[in-house]
């Protein structure tokens, strides 16, 4: 009795022994596929050595390129870009965190949308080919090319692969990523504190014009002719108010302008602009009869002829900033609201 005791007992020892080793890695294997799932894509992304961006997918191609001194440029548009926008992704790609290894086969790309994008953007299959991202060095080579598939869809998540690579992991959160050029843009046209503008010059469509001026910020607006019937303080506020904050949506290429818009009768009038401080903008509205009825706008700045010859004037100043602003603006057309025009032509 005793014997057969001692032996049960042997027994249950040697399944407590083993049922904690077991539980011990058990734990073990779930801690390291943990510190594995939460394995950082990039340890450490050197934005210093980065040179361009390149982006390719939904039948576009975005290449934003930086440039000396610091900024960067559109390349297709040849205009300057968001640089907030820029820094937004290189955050969002340095927290990626890769998840499990869903297969290493590459017969899987394609059902994972991971295929290896075409050289021609019209071959381009959303149902097939990876979303490009290629961060790339100033000699042409990667710093990290990611191509991006399909999203999960039971629950939150993205299958990637890197360029080369057959490995395909799941990352926690969706990387959305602009794929149209104008959405990279500086979207910013004009910022002028209405204390600081002088005179507003409108001529109609119909070639009717009128102006108003003011002595200082703390003066009325006053009517040129002075007959003429005042113009509602409303809309002035609401000109002025635009003025302040006139932004685009779209950006056009040089000389992309179809024959319509090419044509008088699309010219909805023009605003001059002119500042206590000599500089003069000048903007042109056409309307875009193609596009929802939006307008297209053109602009320029110059100096008034009284600021030019004054010797109190910073023209050399006022010279440079004419030149920056020309050299971003000039020969370009902007599309904007329909809004937003009417309120910078006084229009109902």
């Amino acid at each position: 009795m005793l014997k057969q005791l001692l032996i049960t007992t042997t027994i249950l020892c040697f399944i407590g022994v083993g049922l904690y080793y077991f539980h011990e890695s058990s734990n073990f294997n779930k801690s390291l596929k943990l510190a594995q799932s939460n394995q950082k894509l990039l340890k450490d992304l050197n934005t210093k050595s980065l040179d361009r961006i390149k982006i390719f997918g939904n039948g576009s191609r975005v290449e934003l390129v930086q440039l000396q001194g610091g900024g960067w440029k559109e390349l297709s548009l040849n205009y300057e870009a968001d640089i907030l926008s820029i820094q937004d992704l290189l955050v969002n790609i340095s927290k990626i965190s890769l998840g499990d290894l869903v297969t290493d086969n590459p017969d899987y790309h394609e059902r994972f949308q991971l295929l290896d994008p075409p050289e021609n953007i019209d071959l381009w299959e959303k149902e097939r080919h990876g979303f490009a991202l290629n961060l790339l060095r100033g000699d042409g080579t990667s710093i990290v090319y990611l191509l991006l598939g399909k999203e999960r869809i039971n629950g939150p998540g993205q299958y990637i692969r890197q360029a080369g690579s057959d490995k395909i992991y799941l990352i926690p959160e969706p990387l959305l990523i602009y794929s149209e050029s104008d959405d990279w843009l500086r979207k910013d046209l004009l910022a002028l504190e209405s204390k600081h503008i002088q005179r507003l010059d409108l001529q109609k469509v119909d070639n009717s014009s009128f102006s108003i001026s003011r002595g200082d910020d703390k003066s009325d607006w006053v009517n040129e002719p002075a007959n003429s019937e005042l113009i509602e303080k409303s809309k002035i506020n609401s000109a002025l108010s635009r003025l302040e904050d006139l932004t685009f949506s779209k950006l056009y290429k040089n000389n992309e302008v179809t024959q319509e818009l090419t044509e008088q009768n699309y010219k909805e009038g023009s605003l001059s602009v002119t500042l206590f401080d000599g500089s003069v903008y000048s903007l042109i509205f056409k309307k875009n009869v193609s596009v929802n009825e939006n307008y297209l706008l053109s602009l320029r700045m110059g100096i008034s002829l009284e600021a030019s010859g004054n010797p109190d004037t910073k023209d050399s100043e006022l010279r440079k900033e004419m030149e920056e602003f020309n050299q971003r603006v000039n020969s370009r057309l902007f599309e904007i609201s329909s809004w937003e025009a009417k309120e910078l032509l006084f229009s109902d």
